[in-house]
C-alpha cells in the first residue's frame, strides 16, 4: 500500500527527509529556554517526516494517532477540565466536520470535537486501506502455492486460514466503504446481501472475517509453542547424553520467548475489539472509545514504538 499522497509539487516524504539531511537550525537571539524549545519541536518534526517516510511509518502513525484521540476522546467525557481544554485546542477543527460512526462508542452518546477528529483519522485509515487487497492477495497466492521446504505444515495451513480470513475482510469492507460513498451501486450490496441494499450486514461478515484472522493469531502461537517445547526437550535430551549443543543458546531462546509473548500480547488487543464489532447483538457490554483506544494502542505500541526509535538513526 503505498502511503504517498503529497499534493502535486510538493516534495515527497523521502524527498524532504534527504533535503533537511546536515541541515542545522540557524541560531535566533531567544533566551536559552525558548531556544531549546524550538529545537526540540524541530527535531520532533524531522524525526516525524522520517516515520512518515519510512516503510509502514504512515500506517503506524495514525494508528497511534487515531486510538490516542479514542481515548482522549472518552475522557474529554468523564473530566470537565480535559473537555474544557479539548473544546479550546480543537474549536476551529469541529467546524465542518460531521459526526464520526464511533461517537456511539461514547457513553452519553456526545461526539467531542476530539471525537470528531478521531472519525476524520479513522475514515482517512478506511481509505487507505483500499489498497490492502493487493498486499494480501501476494501473501495468499504465496501461500496457495504450498508450504516451503522446512515449514511446519500445520503452521501453514494456519497462515492459509489467516491469510484467507484476512482477504475477505479487507473485501468486504472495501465494497461497503465505497458503497456507502455512492461509488458501488446498492444493487451490487443487494446481489450480495440477500436482497438488503444496506451495508450494516456486509460490515458485520467483514469483521467477523476479521475475528477469525485475529483468532489465527492463537492457533499459530499455540503451535509454535508445541514446536518450541519439542525443540527444547530434545537439546535438554541431548545435553544429558553429552552431546554438543550450539553456544548462545539461552540469548536465542529469550529472544523467542520475547517475540512469542510479544505476539501474544498484540493477539489479546485485537480480540476484544473483534469480538465487539462482529457480534450481532449490541458487542460487549460497556464497551467504549476508551477501551477500544487502549486495545488499539497496545496492539500497536511494538510497531509504532521500534519505527520511532528508528528515526534517531541517519
Amino acid at each position: 500500500m503505498s502511503d504517498d499522497n503529497t499534493e502535486p509539487g510538493a516534495p515527497t516524504a523521502q524527498a524532504a527527509d534527504k533535503a533537511s539531511d546536515g541541515v542545522t537550525p540557524k541560531e535566533v537571539l531567544v533566551p536559552n529556554n525558548a531556544l531549546s524549545a524550538v529545537k526540540q519541536v524541530d527535531r520532533t518534526m524531522l524525526r516525524l517526516n522520517k516515520l512518515l517516510a519510512s516503510p509502514g511509518g504512515l500506517s503506524a502513525f495514525l494508528s497511534t494517532f487515531n486510538y490516542t484521540l479514542y481515548v482522549l476522546a472518552y475522557l474529554q467525557t468523564k473530566s470537565p477540565e480535559i473537555s474544557s481544554f479539548a473544546r479550546k485546542l480543537l474549536g476551529l477543527l469541529k467546524s465542518q466536520v460531521s459526526k464520526p460512526g464511533t461517537s456511539t462508542l461514547v457513553a452519553d452518546g456526545a461526539a467531542p470535537a476530539v471525537a470528531a477528529l478521531a472519525g476524520i483519522v479513522s475514515r482517512a485509515r478506511t481509505t487507505l486501506r483500499l489498497f490492502g487487497l493487493f498486499p494480501l492477495y501476494a501473501w495468499l497466492r504465496t501461500l496457495l502455492a504450498g508450504p516451503k521446504a522446512g515449514t511446519d505444515p500445520v503452521l501453514h495451513r494456519i497462515a492459509l486460514l489467516q491469510a484467507s480470513s484476512y482477504f475477505t475482510y479487507q473485501a468486504l469492507e472495501n465494497i461497503s466503504f465505497l458503497a456507502d460513498n455512492g461509488i458501488v451501486s446498492s444493487k451490487a450490496i443487494a446481489f450480495i446481501n440477500r436482497g438488503d441494499s444496506t451495508t450494516a450486514r456486509v460490515y458485520l461478515w467483514a469483521y467477523r472475517a476479521w475475528l477469525g484472522g485475529v483468532s489465527c493469531d492463537f492457533l499459530r502461537l499455540a503451535r509454535e509453542a508445541q514446536i518450541e517445547n519439542r525443540r527444547r526437550a530434545t537439546r535438554e535430551q541431548m545435553q544429558a547424553e553429552g552431546k554438543a549443543v550450539a553456544v548462545y543458546q539461552d540469548e536465542e531462546d529469550s529472544k523467542i520467548d520475547a517475540k512469542w509473548w510479544t505476539d501474544l500480547m498484540i493477539a489479546g488487543a485485537w480480540l476484544p475489539m473483534a469480538l465487539h464489532f462482529s457480534s450481532g447483538t449490541g458487542g460487549i457490554p460497556g464497551w467504549n472509545l476508551g477501551w477500544m483506544g487502549v486495545c488499539g494502542l497496545v496492539a500497536g505500541s511494538t510497531r509504532a514504538k521500534g519505527l520511532w526509535q528508528a528515526t534517531l538513526h541517519p
